[in-house]
């Protein structure tokens, strides 16, 4: 139903962005090593310039020292879960 929907929209919605090199920021994931001290290969969303050449750069948004620990904590939980998989690649 609906779901299908808003997946089709967005997917157009970002090869648009693509196709038309509009430079338009969206959120997407994407890999957020070296951003606000992170250091894995973690992806998750944020706010992204998206062009011709797909993202062209994230966003970084001023964070509070409490809103930097969350993410920096989350991003623990994140890797915590998916660095076996990346061990065995």
């Amino acid at each position: 139903g609906y779901t299908n929907w808003a997946v089709g929209l967005t997917g157009s919605h970002i090869a648009r962005a693509v196709m038309d090199d509009t430079r338009q920021v969206m959120p997407l994931s994407t890999c957020v090593r070296g951003l606000y001290g992170i250091e894995e290969d973690i992806f998750t969303s944020m706010p992204c310039v998206v062009g011709s050449t797909g993202v062209r750069r994230v966003v970084e948004l001023p964070l509070t020292g409490s809103e930097k620990a969350k993410l920096l904590q989350s991003t623990k939980t994140l890797w915590g879960m998916q660095k076996d998989i990346w061990e065995m690649i």
